[in-house]
């Protein structure tokens, strides 16, 4: 579980759509993913679209939950 999805419900929508446009993608795909996402969300917030603002929050969450899947396939945690 990622900070945002203990502060954030994710529309199961929005899921289900990053994980199939990104499905397969490599570890530095969805690293660079989630970077964007992450300034989506900066944008949104600037721009205070309250709107704009959740879906960011949502596409990013789903996108740390990816990278965190990727990053444990690589590198199993130990114990």
């Amino acid at each position: 579980m990622t900070v945002i999805d203990q502060h954030h419900h994710i529309a199961p929508e929005v899921e289900a759509q990053v994980r199939r446009e990104l499905a397969g993608a490599s570890w530095f795909r969805l690293a660079s993913a989630t970077s964007q996402a992450h300034h989506a969300v900066d944008d949104a917030r600037r721009s205070h679209d309250d709107d704009a603002l959740l879906r960011a929050l949502d596409r990013h969450a789903v996108l740390e939950r990816l990278l965190a899947e990727a990053t444990n396939r690589l590198h199993p945690p130990r114990g």
